[in-house]
C-alpha cells in the first residue's frame, strides 16, 4: 500500500499528466485534423466521425512525452522547494518518493501495450476503411466548397452551378480515360452521385441532359447513368501491418514466409530452364518471380518491425520516467519548461534516432527488429539508472 507522500505524490502526477494529455491532444485536433479538414471542405459530421479512431493510434507517442512532461514538472518542483531534503533528511529513502513515478510509468506502460495488441490497430483499420467508404461525402463536401471535382487520380471530373442536398443542380461531368483524355461528357439539369465499392464503381444518375462521347457522337437522354470505375487505392486496398492485431500479424507473417518460400523454390526452378525467347511472354518470368520475392520480403520485414516495435513504444513510458525523474531532481529547477527541455533533448537526440534507424534496417532486413527497435530504451534506461543511483547518493 502505498503511504500518505506517495499517494500525494501520485495524485500530482496524474493531474499534471491528465492536463497535459488533455492540452497536446487538443492542439494536435485543432492544429492538425481541423486545419486539413477544413481544408478539404469537410463539415463538424465528418470530424465526428474521423477524430475518435484517429486519436488512439497517437497514444502510444503523446503519452510518453506526456508523462515526461508530468515527472519534470512534479519532481523539479518538489527539489527546488527543498521538500525532498526535507524528506531525506527525516530518514526516508528517496526510492519511496520514486515510487509513484515508476507505479504511473509502468502502468502506462502496460496500458499502451494492451491498447496496441488489438484497439489501436483495429481503430486504425476503421480509420482508413471510414476514408475509404465516406469518399461520397468527400466528393459532395468538395462540390459545396469549390463548385468543382477534379482530381487526378480519379477519372471523373465535375462542374456544377450549385448543390442542393444531395442534388447536383447543373452539373457538366467529363469522364477521362487511362491516357487522360475525355472520353465522354455529360450535361444534365441535374445529378445525384452514388459510390458502390462493392462494384468499385462511381455512379453519377443525370437527369434531362446530353452526352457527347469521342467527340462527335452526341445524343440526348431523360434519364442516364455514367459508371467510372474508383481509383486503385480505393478498391483495392491492402490491408498494412499497422491495421493487424498481433494475433492477425502472427498468422499473415506466416502465410507471406510460406508464400516466400514457394517463389524462391519458383525462381531456382526458373533458372535451371532454357532462356525463353522474346515472343514467349513479355516479361521474363525470373524478373516476375524477383519482384514477387522482393514484394514478399518487403511485407514480411513490415510484419516484424511492427510485432517488434508495439512494445519497445510501450515501454517508453517507463524509461520516459527513468531518464525524467532524476534529471529533474538534479537540476532541482521549479521552471516546469526548463525541467522538460532538458530531459527531452536526450530523447530526442539518442533515443527517437535510434529507434527510426532500426525501424528502417528492420524493414530492409538488415537488421534483426526484435533486438534494434530496443536499442533507444537500454540507452535510456540505462543511463537513468545510473542517474538515479546517483542521485540517492547525493
Amino acid at each position: 500500500m502505498l503511504g500518505l507522500l506517495q499517494r500525494y505524490i501520485l495524485f500530482e502526477l496524474v493531474r499534471v499528466f491528465l492536463l497535459a494529455l488533455v492540452a497536446i491532444t487538443g492542439i494536435f485536433v485543432l492544429a492538425g485534423v481541423v486545419q486539413e479538414a477544413s481544408q478539404q471542405g469537410l463539415g463538424p459530421e465528418h470530424l465526428l466521425d474521423i477524430i475518435p479512431l484517429l486519436l488512439p493510434g497517437t497514444l502510444p507517442f503523446t503519452v510518453p512525452a506526456t508523462v515526461l512532461f508530468a515527472v519534470s514538472v512534479v519532481y523539479g518542483r518538489l527539489a527546488h522547494d527543498n521538500e525532498l531534503t526535507a524528506i531525506k533528511a527525516a530518514g526516508l529513502p528517496l526510492r519511496l518518493v520514486l515510487m509513484p513515478a515508476l507505479l504511473l510509468g509502468s502502468f502506462l506502460s502496460l496500458g499502451i501495450y494492451l491498447l496496441y495488441r488489438e484497439f489501436i490497430p483495429h481503430t486504425h483499420h476503421r480509420l482508413r476503411t471510414t476514408v475509404t467508404v465516406e469518399f461520397e461525402k468527400f466528393i459532395y463536401a468538395r462540390l459545396k466548397r469549390d463548385l468543382c471535382f477534379n482530381e487526378p487520380k480519379v477519372p471523373l471530373a465535375i462542374w456544377v452551378k450549385d448543390v442542393q442536398g444531395r442534388v447536383l443542380v447543373g452539373p457538366t461531368f467529363k469522364k477521362r480515360d487511362a491516357q487522360g483524355r475525355d472520353e465522354i461528357v455529360g450535361q444534365a439539369q441535374e445529378a445525384e452521385l452514388e459510390v458502390d465499392l462493392a462494384r468499385g464503381e462511381i455512379l453519377a444518375h443525370m437527369i434531362q441532359g446530353q452526352i457527347v462521347k469521342d467527340g462527335n457522337m452526341k445524343y440526348s437522354f431523360a434519364r442516364e447513368s455514367i459508371p467510372v470505375p474508383l481509383p486503385n487505392q480505393l478498391e483495392n486496398r491492402q490491408v498494412r501491418a499497422r491495421e493487424r492485431s498481433d494475433a492477425e500479424i502472427i498468422a499473415r507473417r506466416k502465410i507471406v514466409r510460406r508464400d516466400l518460400l514457394e517463389a524462391l523454390a519458383k525462381l531456382e526452378e526458373v533458372r535451371r530452364q532454357p532462356p525463353a525467347t522474346p515472343l514467349d511472354a513479355a516479361v521474363p518470368p525470373e524478373v516476375h518471380w524477383r519482384f514477387r520475392i522482393d514484394m514478399l520480403r518487403r511485407e514480411l520485414g513490415e510484419l516484424n518491425v511492427e510485432l517488434a516495435m508495439r512494445p519497445a513504444l510501450a515501454l517508453g513510458c517507463l524509461c520516459f520516467v527513468l531518464i525524467g525523474s532524476p534529471v529533474a531532481i538534479w537540476f532541482q529547477r521549479r521552471d516546469y519548461l526548463s525541467n522538460f527541455v532538458t530531459c527531452f533533448l536526450p530523447i530526442v537526440v539518442v533515443n527517437y534516432p535510434l529507434m527510426m534507424l532500426a525501424i528502417h534496417l528492420g524493414k530492409d532486413g538488415r537488421l534483426d527488429p526484435d533486438l534494434g527497435v530496443w536499442i533507444g530504451n537500454v540507452v535510456l534506461g540505462t543511463a537513468g539508472l545510473a542517474l538515479l543511483r546517483h542521485v540517492a547518493r547525493h
